[in-house]
């Protein structure tokens, strides 16, 4: 039963996802990929589940945009089972998966590809360029300072590309729980 579960939650994940080939790949349409670095065991990870899960509904759900949202936990600690169970506490609409290679200890191919400093962190992608990475939002100016967030990177992104914005690419300086190597 357990298994069937876990099927059921992983098919509704890839409601929103299309086919992509890896982390130097191209997505099948020249679509929009937004690659997040999280780890269940990092405070500041946790509570930005709520905007990505937000920007999520609102996008896919509501807008029914074809945007690839996929999660990465780039720790040697994570598990697919303790991502699973991280998936469902925090209600994450998109797979979140272990990118550690255990044989060689060291980072997989898509932390090694996008090199995040921290999680969470955010890459936004368009037609396989790199627009944006950095910040979901910016309610954390450092660990442990919460404010109210006032720029809305995620949703902002997305919303200009959606709108035919051109962006010039930009990142922000991710605040979070550090990546070790």
């Amino acid at each position: 039963m357990k298994q069937i579960c876990t099927l059921a939650l992983t098919v509704c994940f890839l409601a929103c996802e299309k086919h992509y080939d890896g982390p130097t790949g191209k997505t099948e349409n020249n679509d929009v990929v937004v690659t997040v670095f999280l780890y269940e065991d990092c405070p500041i990870a946790r509570y930005m589940c709520g905007p990505l899960r937000d920007a999520y509904r609102y996008f896919c759900d509501t807008l029914s945009q074809e945007i690839l949202f996929r999660g990465f936990s780039p720790n040697a600690l994570s598990t697919t089972e303790s991502l699973s169970h991280f998936i469902q506490e925090y209600e994450i609409p998109f797979n979140v998966t272990p990118d550690y290679n255990y044989i060689n200890n060291e980072h997989g191919s898509y932390t090694q590809y996008y090199n995040p400093t921290v999680t969470p962190e955010v890459f936004i992608e368009l037609n396989g360029d790199l627009l944006y990475n950095g910040m979901i939002d910016n309610s954390y100016v450092a660990l442990g300072q919460q404010v109210t967030a006032t720029e809305h990177y995620l949703f902002d992104i997305l919303t200009a590309i959606l709108n035919g914005e051109i962006i010039e690419p930009f990142s922000t300086t991710a605040i979070g729980c550090v990546i070790n190597n």
